[in-house]
């Protein structure tokens, strides 16, 4: 019928939650770095990656893959989709939680339509892999000039 592909990522922890670090790789090769509970609360640190990093990164790659073969098939021509996105991470008194994920996108092409270009983008955000598989998060697309 299709496509099945499975992509494999790993994570290690040591040590306690406060003090302890992490390592995420990616079975592909292409990345290990590490992360700490401080790279994941704290604005403004260097070193390490977080899950809604990286959550942020594909959801980001997703949509613009997306928003680009909408546009192609659309009829638009010489594509470049550049999509950015920010994950809110929220502490409540249930927990933590991704409370908003806001998308940014850019997009260029021969003979494209700014309008036509808004209604693509909003459809490649409610129908890419990775947005239907943060459905309980709330996604906020802005369109930028």
């Amino acid at each position: 019928m299709g496509i099945k592909v499975r992509r494999r990522a790993r994570a290690r922890w040591r040590g306690n939650v406060p003090d302890g670090v992490g390592e995420i790789s990616l079975a592909s090769g292409s990345l290990t770095a590490p992360y700490t509970l401080r790279s994941r609360t704290a604005e403004g640190v260097p070193a390490g990656t977080n899950p809604e990093e990286l959550i942020g990164a594909g959801l980001a790659g997703c949509f613009a893959m997306s928003v680009a073969n909408l546009l192609e098939e659309d009829g638009i021509s010489d594509v470049v989709v550049d999509a950015s996105a920010v994950v809110e991470l929220v502490e409540t008194n249930s927990g933590f939680s991704l409370s908003t994920i806001t998308l940014t996108v850019y997009g260029s092409g021969a003979g494209l339509d700014r309008s036509r270009f808004a209604e693509l983008a909003d459809q490649a955000k409610r129908t890419c892999p990775v947005s239907r598989a943060l459905a309980g998060t709330t996604i906020a697309l802005t369109i930028g000039e």
